[in-house]
């Protein structure tokens, strides 16, 4: 079952063909949740031109002014918490906990944001220049691009868009979000209550496979979370209408086990980082080191640990679905790569529809893509090596991710790690901070 699907539609009378409709399926159940218009390039280029003509009044406002309907904002969120968290899951397939856990962290970053404005945009004053002769003062100030297109991707359909979305429009600009076709009705909504405040109109959403080039082709700054190759050509658009571009890339995060690791705690752990939510995080471990000493009783304890992975919350019936059926396509793909190139299936292997398993694999090597290719599933590939070099330097060859982990009780050895692995996420006996829980305070 796939979670969009577009089709397009002829008047009968007219013969004019209307814009393709996006169909939005919940991968939990195949339910259809909705079905919206998409937008064509010529609706987005009116879209942002109508947002860059309301960004004048929006600027004019002040940090207090913009304070004052992002506070508005953040109460319209609580005030529809339960909705949201609602449709969030309905169209991602994630389990509650999880919803609740990304609500909660959108929430945060319009707190952040909002509680710091002012601090983060002040100018500053340069001390004077050190040559004989000049009397010369540096200041820097900021000044908002005019509209700033968000391109978000399906694993965090509301959290990632609102971090990129909240600091641009507390700095003045105005903001389209073109989220992915596969989870688009969140951000949607939450769009819909930006305009029902009677704010601004500068914060909006468009949809659709035709969408995304379009914002890139019209707006003054693009920041964009997604694949690597898909970065590759959203930079060279940019760069090709020298417009700024921000992008966060995903990769594969990797975890290293050294001989001298509690062995219990670091298999329970890395099942934690790399199974939670399904795995659909860069943040989520996907490729595991570990030193020969310790492989074979490493290996036996993290299929165990696989094998009864449950859900995080004790009132949850199960570890919910994957968001995307083509990415357990996808996966499905690397894990029988990797078994036709001598890899061991120790638990999971296999799936179906929106599912897959938790799942280990040993005795996995470079020439297999599940080592080499994002994966954004319940999958960990564990990899012998012979020492903590060797363990550290496949670590840091591409694709690199955002998080590290070290295992160790050597206290030296995992400083250095922190070190050598910068500027990534490291966690010392440690899984990556992705997997906690937010607190609404």
């Amino acid at each position: 079952m796939r979670s969009a699907q577009l089709s397009q539609t002829r008047d009968s009378d007219s013969g004019k063909v209307h814009p393709p409709m996006l169909t939005v399926i919940a991968p939990a159940d195949g339910r259809v949740l909705d079905t919206i218009a998409t937008d064509s390039p010529a609706q987005v280029h009116r879209t942002v031109e109508r947002l860059r003509d309301n960004g004048a009044l929006w600027r004019s406002l002040g940090v207090v002014g913009r304070v004052h309907w992002i506070g508005a904002f953040r109460n319209w969120l609580l005030d529809n918490r339960d909705s949201i968290i609602d449709l969030l899951g309905r169209e991602t397939g994630k389990a509650e906990s999880e919803t609740e856990a990304e609500f909660l962290l959108a929430l945060e970053a319009v707190d952040h944001f909002r509680t710091h404005a002012a601090e983060f945009l002040g100018g500053r004053q340069l001390p004077e220049s050190p040559r004989p002769g000049a009397s010369v003062q540096l200041a820097i100030a900021n000044h908002a691009c005019a509209v700033v297109g968000v391109i978000g991707p399906w694993t965090y359909p509301l959290a990632l868009a609102l971090f990129d979305a909240m600091p641009a429009l507390m700095a003045g600009a105005a903001v389209v979000v073109k989220p992915s076709s596969a989870t688009p009705l969140t951000l949607r909504a939450v769009a819909a209550g930006w305009a029902s405040l009677g704010a601004p109109a500068v914060f909006e959403t468009v949809a659709g496979h035709d969408a995304g080039p379009a914002v890139l082709d019209s707006v003054d700054y693009v920041r964009f979370t997604g694949s690597m190759e898909t970065g590759k050509v959203v930079a060279l658009r940019a760069a090709a209408r020298l417009i700024p571009c921000c992008l966060d890339l995903g990769g594969k995060s990797s975890a290293v086990v050294l001989a001298d690791a509690d062995l219990d705690q670091a298999a329970a752990c890395i099942a934690l980082g790399g199974l939670a939510n399904n795995g659909q995080s860069s943040n989520c471990i996907e490729r595991v080191y570990v030193e020969t000493a310790v492989y074979d009783r490493f290996l036996g304890k993290l299929a165990a640990e696989a094998a009864a992975f449950g859900p995080i919350a004790d009132d949850e019936h199960g570890t919910g679905v994957m968001t995307s059926a083509a990415q357990v396509d996808l996966i499905r793909d690397q894990v029988r790569d990797a078994l036709l190139k001598g890899a061991t299936l120790r638990c999971g292997g296999t799936g179906g529809g929106n599912y897959f398993e938790p799942t280990v694999l040993g005795d996995v090597d470079a020439t297999m893509t599940v080592l080499t290719h994002q994966t954004l599933g319940p999958v960990l590939p564990v990899v012998r090596v012979a020492d903590a070099g060797e363990a550290f330097e496949l670590a840091l060859r591409a694709p690199t991710g955002p998080s590290v982990s070290i295992w160790t009780t050597d206290v030296t050895a995992g400083a250095r790690a922190v070190a050598r692995f910068a500027p990534a996420r490291v966690g010392v006996n440690d899984v990556s901070v992705h997997v906690a829980r937010p607190s609404l305070h």
